[in-house]
This record gives structure tokens, sequence and C-alpha cells, in this order.
């Protein structure tokens, strides 16, 4: 994927439709707050397609997407979610659809990294990556030498028709909303 970038829907619609693939461990990678971000969309492909490995403990500020349904399949781990009024656990295997203009947080849950596949049908949430996020040098979560600037951060998800309107979910309220959820199934 070396030299591609993201893709928009004016993009898809100006090209000639064509498979597309990104293996394992390819796609620009990106240190982005305490997380990894990898785009595993080819050029000129949509929806935007970006892996992301949240650590223990990770969260989200309380935000929302202006135009964009938040959408993601959990690969791994356990995040308490909070959308609107709702509140969840999901778990690995779970796809998830947080709806444009409703107000959303997650915190992960546990004591291993929460890993997504986020799907996006515009480029405006990779484009707010790309402003703030930090090229990352491997593929594991950032460990930055210096905090970043936060601001600046919630400034640029503005821009990007993402604005942040409050604080992450709290420790606290990850474990009520885990404590409440119905127990899982037991596999077959």
């Amino acid at each position: 994927m070396t030299g591609m970038t993201a893709a928009t829907a004016d993009d898809h619609a100006a090209r000639e439709p064509r498979a597309t693939r990104t293996a394992t461990g390819e796609g620009p990678a990106y240190w982005f707050f305490d997380a990894l971000a990898v785009v595993r969309t080819a050029d000129g492909a949509c929806p935007v397609v970006i892996e992301m490995t949240v650590p223990p403990g990770g969260h989200a500020p309380l935000h929302v997407h202006r135009d964009l349904d938040d959408s993601f399949y959990l690969l791994s781990g356990r995040l308490a979610v909070r959308c609107g009024d709702d509140t969840f656990v999901a778990s690995a295997g779970d796809y998830v659809s947080l709806p444009h203009g409703v107000p959303h947080t997650f915190f992960v849950l546990d004591d291993a990294p929460a890993v997504m596949m986020q799907v996006h049908a515009d480029g405006s949430f990779l484009d707010f990556i790309r402003q703030v996020g930090i090229p990352a040098t491997g593929r594991t979560p950032p460990q930055p030498e210096q905090p970043p600037d936060i601001e600046a951060m919630y400034q640029a998800a503005a821009a990007t028709g993402q604005p942040v309107i409050g604080p992450p979910m709290s420790a606290d309220e990850a474990a009520a909303v885990a404590s409440a959820a119905p127990a899982a199934p037991a596999p077959a």
C-alpha cells in the first residue's frame, strides 16, 4: 500500500470498480491518542476501514459525529459503551453501530486491549486521525515521549466533523455498565 491515500466517496465514484486488498501488517499506521490505528482500506476503496487497537483502560472522550455513523466489529476485548441514554457491553464478535448525531463514548474493560475494525462511509474520521496522529514506527500502542496537545486534538476533531462534547467514560461508570450487563451466553 505504499503511497496510497484515503478514499472518499467522490474518489470511489470517479474510479472504475476494482478489487482491493490489504494483507496483515499492511496499511499506514498512526499512534492516535493512546491507540494504534492502522488504515486497512486500499486507495480508492470504500468504505473506509480502520483497525484500532486500544489498550486496557483506554477510552474515547464523549463525542458526536455530525454526519458519520460510527460502526465497528469488535475482534477482541470488551468495551463498556454509552450512546445517548443507552449503555451496554460489547464483546469480541459483536458488531456495533452508533448513529450520527448521538453522543457516545467507550471504555476498554479487562486487562487485554480491544481490537476493532471500524467501518465508515466517508473519510472524515480518517482525516482526523491523519491530522493529529503520529506515524507509527511499530505496530504496538504508543509510548509517547511527551503528552499530546489535547486541546489541538479536540479542535481538529471538531474541524473534521466529530466534536468532543464531554469527558470520557470513567472506570467507575464502565464497571457499573459491565456489572449491569447480562451474562454472555456459553459457547455452543
